[in-house]
């Protein structure tokens, strides 16, 4: 674990020279280099065991207390300088990963806004403007954020995350060859063994190839899964996503029958328990889908390397919304109920309440 600590140091500091040596040249941005450094540097300290999928023993909030502070005052140092320096490209893009880090979404879009507009051309900004205005709508990625992905492509074919995010706009539109090709593409760059994992899910998803037949024991709904705008749809689960399972069995209380007058979308998802961050998994359903059992898994995560693991425990609540957004609107009914992954089996969740 210490060689593995030490190696993660040695590359947050070789990260960190590569942001701020450009800015160390100059003269005139010489401050915002150091800041950047130091920046990169306490994030990568103060936020890797919030994000890896090493397992810390340790919860999310208690880790983030310890180094929260220490990152705040540097994302301080950050905004002061760009108040004094509001042309400075690269320390808009680097706000907006710290408050994306941070979970800070609404200040993450407005960083990454400002880092758009001063550069129409950066693939860093379309890319992290999207995946901001995404996250913010709890997964779903909506058609300005599509826009944005398609922009970052454009400009950088090879950007992974544009490649996932792109991939999922691109199902969303039913243009499963075009999904298909990106995450294939994505692949290619070797990503971590998980999204690797959660990657073969999605295209299994989509179906075969154009114009190949289904494979033995295929889904017969397996050309149209995998459309929903959000990264979490309906997936399979098998092999080693099965020992992180959530599966519940979701009904309607007789009393809030009455208030589902005709279809609406149901999103059901888990989260760390106190947690206002993105979910850890997620499906958009329809409201035909009470009576039945959904399962979420590894493969419905909605953000790389924050997954479901083995014996985590989480919150788990399935929403009608007739909105059809993710985020809570007043009137939706929901149901929550407390679960541990892989361990708890098949749990009723009744939607019993009305949100306020």
């Amino acid at each position: 674990m210490n060689i593995f600590l030490i190696i993660a140091a040695a590359m947050a500091a070789i990260a960190a020279a590569v942001v701020a040596w450009p800015l160390l040249r100059d003269r005139q941005s010489r401050i915002a280099g150091a800041v950047l450094a130091v920046v990169v540097i306490g994030a990568a300290a103060g936020l890797y065991p919030l994000w890896s999928n090493w397992n810390w023993h340790a919860s999310p909030q208690s880790a983030g207390a310890a180094g929260g502070p220490d990152i705040a005052a540097m994302v301080a140092k950050l905004e002061k300088h760009l108040r004094d320096e509001p042309t400075d490209l690269k320390g808009w893009l680097m706000l907006g990963r710290s408050y994306l880090a941070l979970n800070r979404l609404d200040d993450a879009i407005v960083a990454y806004d400002r880092a758009h507009r001063l550069d129409t051309k950066s693939a860093e900004a379309a890319m992290g403007l999207g995946e901001a205005m995404s996250l913010q709508a709890g997964g779903e990625i909506t058609p300005p954020a599509a826009q944005l992905f398609e922009e970052a492509l454009v400009l950088a074919p090879g950007n992974p995350k544009a490649l996932l995010y792109g991939g999922f706009a691109a199902a969303a539109r039913g243009e499963r060859v075009l999904a298909r090709s990106r995450w294939m593409a994505l692949k290619e760059l070797h990503p971590p063994e998980q999204i690797e994992r959660m990657l073969d899910v999605r295209i299994a998803e989509l179906g075969p190839p154009s114009g190949a037949p289904p494979g033995p024991g295929a889904s017969p709904n397996a050309a149209t899964a995998g459309t929903s705008a959000s990264p979490a749809g309906t997936s399979p689960s098998g092999g080693d996503l099965r020992g992180a399972e959530v599966t519940v069995t979701i009904s309607l209380a007789p009393a809030l029958k009455s208030r589902l007058v005709s279809e609406a979308p149901l999103f059901v998802f888990a989260r760390e328990p106190d947690s206002r961050g993105p979910p850890l998994a997620a499906k958009r359903l329809s409201s035909t889908a009470i009576g039945t059992q959904v399962s979420l898994s590894p493969a419905d995560s909605m953000m790389p390397g924050r997954m479901l693991t083995s014996g985590q425990r989480v919150s788990i609540t399935a929403r009608v919304s007739f909105s059809g957004q993710p985020t809570p609107t007043k009137g939706d009914l929901y149901g929550e109920l407390s679960y541990e992954v892989g361990r708890d089996g098949v749990r009723n969740l009744v939607i019993d309440r009305v949100a306020e």
